[in-house]
């Protein structure tokens, strides 16, 4: 690689490549011809040239900026061939690119729209890089006489292009009226290929290189010479310290807009795989109801074809009874009866067999129903978890970091803007004409501390400068460092913000893949039991943050807690009688509450105040619960009915019919497409929540089901009874997987967490938590002196919060389990 990296851009026909080759035949001595007509560069084209002095230069040719693609293939973006060239330097090891030569046609300098992707790739990859401009193509410019252009006429010709240039939108515009304002010398050469009346390229490289100790690039020398350093001015360095830093800036700014754009991509992409693995569910349910309806057939088919087996044999021994009985008889007439009786004995067996065949088939049918339903079952739970993991890497980290993002970019933007002002007026100030600007220089007069500015000083500004000259680049380097600080105080500031996210985020793996160890460790302890109601307290519920409890009671009202000292926030006022339940929606800003006054209430949570009444019960509301994504509720109520309201409208979306009695409670499925319920009927029902259809009916428990809950995947249902049990359902088949028991009363609540845990609240003043897996309990909590009317987990399963008819709210924490 040379000591230099040239990047060449411009239009494919603006003679870079004929350029790039005179260099070369300049640094070997060779001659040629020029080619007539250059051959467009479709990749990056990469030339090494080494000088007789020694030095030597890596050439990066490009695609051109006009899009040109050979065999009518589809041009390429601008931003395309900034991401070639930067992914061949990544290849290839390159050194930073020092050079960026921008080619331009005489007779045109307009190029492709430069938008502000380009822009961001071009700072990404030249930050500290040199800009010059060259227009060629000289040869193909003539005056009004059809002569060539004489040099004063060039020069005219140049300005008026580049004045052209500045309104075009392309890659001139960005660089005279973008980079160039910044501070950065965009210089420019009017270049003679083939035509050797203007700059030669060899003249031109030579003297963007030159410097102490350099010869001109066509001249030969006696061997490699030390490079040699520049010294610099205390001016000079702080206009170097001053550039770097505003490319530093650049890059922070032009980073947080490709991480805003990625975080963007991969929330369309995460969200396109929910939407797909919700597809592939819905697919497989389809699949799911025509195999059972096809079992359904099946086993119908079987039923009748058996009782039909059934009465063929007993019409066989009917025949073959009578055929016996006329064994004996010889008589005419009883000859033709046995014939008869044959007959149709011989054919009643060929119909029984045929029977039994059919059965077969019938039950061969059933059987592979079977294995369908069991292989599509697992297939729709596999699906369901994949879907549950993208929604929640969606909803737990790419859509709250696509926010903080965008957040971090505005703040970014704005402190770019000040120091983007303060940076251009040190530039001015660093300038050899600054001291015949005195009085206008902003960094010399806002930064005096308080003292005045002698008139005769700014009066005669050039006499003065010499004396004030330390002393101003001493204000400048304060300045730049003030800036250079608050800079990099955002970025630490930055920084600590990802580290604390990083750090949740793996807290969070440890906790999902290497047990309850690290989760429930340092956590604080729970707050006293919490009093204020003037009633029982019928049911509690903790915010998805777990930073809130809501509570409603017989007293009438629905209050709002500090999780973690116990405070009241808010006193729900509203209901005529009793709140039987409440819960909080999963952003946390609305609450739902239902009433023995046959109403459904949404409450704004901070402010208080009453934002829909759902209407439409008959009878007392009895339960409610709020859908995963917050837009629907779900009641349950005495009227026997269980309804889906939209919470947006406050209509009712359907009303969900088949409870032969009071329907005592009923919650959403974790993903929101199904509905379950438990009833004074002794069943648990599972509905389809988008058409309110009957899915299954779960029968097993003695008596009342007072309380139903969902897992967090959504496959499995628990449900509680006056039988004093807690049974755990499969939600797909049905199946009855557990019955835990242990309760001396009445099971009043159940609440699942999100690491398997059950835990229950009965009429025996204590709250059971059970392993799921193994049905077993793991603790009973003891503190309550009254009926626990419900028990609820936090979200993140870390704590249980109770209410009990003792007018109290108990918050219990998890592993090891305490209470105050």
């Amino acid at each position: 690689m040379g000591e230099h990296t040239i990047a060449v851009l411009g239009r494919f026909d603006s003679g870079k490549t004929t350029f790039i080759k005179a260099v070369q035949k300049a640094a070997t001595a060779t001659s040629g011809p020029h080619a007539a007509e250059e051959t467009p560069t479709l990749g990056i084209a990469h030339y090494d040239v080494t000088f007789p002095d020694g030095r030597s230069f890596t050439f990066l040719d490009t695609p051109g900026f006009d899009g040109y693609q050979a065999g009518g293939e589809p041009a390429k973006e601008t931003e395309e061939i900034l991401q070639m060239l930067e992914e061949h330097l990544a290849a290839n090891g390159s050194r930073p690119v020092s050079h960026v030569l921008f080619f331009l046609s005489a007779n045109d300098m307009n190029g492709t729209r430069f938008k502000p992707r380009a822009q961001r790739a071009f700072e990404r990859l030249f930050p500290n890089a040199q800009v010059t401009c060259i227009t060629s193509r000289w040869d193909q410019v003539e005056n009004d006489d059809g002569c060539p252009l004489t040099a004063e006429e060039a020069q005219s010709r140049e300005e008026d292009l580049y004045a052209s240039g500045k309104t075009s939108g392309g890659l001139l515009e960005y660089l005279l009226d973008g980079r160039q304002n910044r501070g950065d010398d965009v210089r420019r050469f009017r270049s003679g290929i083939p035509n050797e009346a203007y700059s030669s390229p060899q003249d031109i490289i030579r003297e963007l290189f030159a410097g102490p100790g350099s010869t001109a690039a066509g001249d030969a020398a006696p061997g490699p010479q030390e490079a040699v350093r520049t010294p610099r001015t205390r001016r000079q360095r702080l206009l170097d310290t001053i550039h770097k830093f505003s490319a530093q800036v650049l890059e922070m700014v032009a980073e947080l807009d490709r991480e805003a754009l990625d975080v963007e991509d991969e929330c369309k992409t995460k969200r396109a795989e929910v939407e797909a693995a919700a597809a592939a569910i819905k697919e497989a349910e389809d699949r799911l109801a025509e195999t059972k309806e096809d079992m359904k057939a099946a086993e119908d088919e079987c039923t009748r074809l058996t009782q039909e087996r059934d009465s063929l044999a007993e019409l066989e021994q009917s025949l073959t009874t009578q055929l016996n009985g006329l064994a004996t008889t010889t008589d005419r007439r009883s000859l033709k009866v046995k014939q008869r009786i044959t007959t149709s004995l011989s054919q009643t067996q060929g119909f029984r067999k045929e029977r039994e065949s059919w059965i077969s088939v019938a039950e061969e049918e059933y059987q592979k129903g079977v294995q369908e339903v069991e292989q599509t079952a697992a297939e729709i739970e596999k699906w369901r978890l994949i879907e549950l993991g993208k929604e929640r890497e969606l909803n737990e980290w790419l859509s709250p970091e696509s926010e903080w993002l965008s957040k971090e970019r505005e703040s970014f933007r704005t402190l770019q803007g000040t120091l983007s002002t303060n940076l251009d007026a040190m530039r001015e100030g660093l300038k050899d004409t600054w001291q015949g600007k005195l009085g206008e220089n902003v960094v010399f007069l806002e930064h005096l501390g308080g003292y005045a500015v002698d008139p005769e000083m700014v009066a005669h500004s050039g006499a003065w400068a010499p004396v004030i000259e330390s002393f101003y680049e001493s204000q400048v380097t304060l300045g730049l460092l003030k800036d250079l600080t608050q800079f990099h105080s955002a970025v630490l500031q930055r920084l600590k913000a990802q580290e604390e996210t990083a750090q949740r985020e793996w807290k969070q793996g440890v906790e999902d893949n290497f047990g309850l160890g690290a989760l429930f460790k340092d956590l604080a302890p729970p707050p006293p039991p919490l009093t204020g109601h003037t009633g029982p307290v019928w049911s509690v519920a903790f915010s998805w943050d777990g930073r809130r409890i809501v509570s409603g009671s017989e007293d009438k009202t629905v209050r709002v807690w500090n999780a973690l000292t116990g405070e009241v926030q808010n006193v729900l006022e509203g209901h005529s009688n009793n709140v039987t339940s409440v819960a909080f929606s999963p952003n946390g800003k609305d609450i739902v509450s239902g009433s023995y006054d046959t109403t459904v209430r949404v409450w704004d949570a901070v402010a208080g105040k009453v934002k829909k009444v759902l209407e439409g019960h008959s009878k007392l509301v009895r339960s409610v619960d709020f859908s995963a994504d917050g837009t629907r509720v779900v009641s349950g109520s005495n009227d026997g009915t269980v309804r889906i309201w939209d919470v947006s409208t406050g209509e009712s979306q359907h009303v969900l019919k088949g409870h032969t009695n009071d329907v005592c409670s009923a919650v959403f499925s974790a993903d929101g497409s199904k509905v379950f319920s438990g009833s004074d009927d002794k069943s648990v029902r599972v509905w389809d929540a988008l058409t309110g259809d009957v899915c299954a009916v779960l029968e097993g428990h003695e008596t009342f089901v007072t309380a139903v809950a969902s897992s967090r995947d959504g496959l499995r249902v628990g449900s509680g009874s006056w039988d004093k049990a807690v049974r755990v359902w499969d939600a797909l088949t049905g199946e009855a997987l557990r019955v835990l028991e242990g309760h001396g009363n009445y099971v009043w609540s159940v609440s699942f967490s999100k690491h398997g845990f059950i835990c229950s609240g009965s009429a025996d003043k204590t709250v059971r938590v059970w392993s799921g897996s193994a049905g077993t309990a793991q603790s009973v909590l003891e503190g309550h002196s009254d009926v626990v009317r419900s028990v609820a987990f936090s979200r993140d399963g870390r704590r249980i919060v109770s209410a009990s008819c003792d007018k109290t709210i108990r918050v219990w924490n998890m592993t090891p389990l305490t209470n105050t």
